[in-house]
């Protein structure tokens, strides 16, 4: 029942029935849901996904039902988003569906401001694993591409907040930044095989924002893991995310392994 009312809700967004009929089964400890994404906002285009935020009791991976992505999160892990771009994108996008507690709405209004500085300088230190492609590429050009995208995506929306000019739209940023090519290199959803070319054009993006990437501490992806397995931090779960250990799906789907 509460799956109807979620989904009658949502196509009452004027989300298309087409997208909802892949809308999955939703879990017994369910205690709120949200919409986030350009279909919160609006701004979709016909072949846009449905981002969805379900605030559960217990801890879950994510699931992706044909357009449908859901992202599960315990109260603990989404109170990890104050003061996060993360939190920032759900406090000014999102669009409680279903909250019969008001949880859900209390845990967004928490979120806060954005520290843009150190969001740059996390991911600055965390560009470091870029710097060793003669050990890492072709073998995990697919994790480092989506890792890229991931990086540049959040530091040009971290530019957009620090110039009081706060935007979560990709081809909105492509507008202002004169780069229609963004729009493509930044899009959820990725035609063909991923590429080395798509990637340089990523870092050199990148570049102009962070500046020069430091080198690499520890010589390759693999490596870097080995060395930092008992220093949890940014730069062991990005490892892991360019090793594509951390699945596929939404970039912000995995809320307790990396947050900006």
């Amino acid at each position: 029942m509460i799956r109807d009312s979620v989904v009658s809700a949502i196509e009452n967004m004027g989300v298309p029935h087409d997208i909802l009929v892949d809308f999955p089964r939703l879990p017994a400890d369910l205690v709120g849901l949200l919409v986030y994404g350009s279909r919160a906002r609006g701004d979709a285009v016909a072949d846009s996904d449905l981002d969805v935020l379900a605030l559960v009791s217990t801890p879950r991976p994510s699931i992706y039902a044909g357009d449908v992505n859901v992202s599960f999160y315990t109260i603990e892990q989404l109170t990890s988003g104050i003061g996060t771009l993360f939190g920032a994108h759900l406090k000014r996008d999102s669009r409680v569906v279903w909250d019969p507690e008001g949880l859900l709405s209390g845990a967004i209004r928490a979120m806060g401001e954005v520290d843009t500085d150190r969001l740059l300088t996390r991911s600055r230190a965390m560009s470091e694993l870029f710097t060793t492609p003669e050990r890492d590429l072709p073998k995990y050009l697919p994790g480092l591409l989506r890792e890229a995208r991931y990086l540049l995506r959040s530091c040009l929306y971290a530019q957009a907040i620090a110039e009081s000019r706060p935007c979560f739209s990709v081809r909105e940023l492509a507008d202002r930044n004169g780069d229609p090519d963004l729009s493509r290199l930044l899009a959820s959803r990725q035609p063909g095989e991923p590429s080395a070319r798509d990637l340089g054009e990523c870092l050199a993006r990148l570049r102009r924002v962070l500046g020069a990437f430091p080198e690499s501490r520890n010589g390759s992806l693999e490596a870097t893991i080995v060395n930092q397995w008992e220093e949890p931090g940014d730069l062991l779960s990005m490892s892991f995310l360019a090793l594509g250990v951390t699945g596929q799906g939404t970039d912000y789907a995995e809320v307790e392994k990396i947050l900006l």
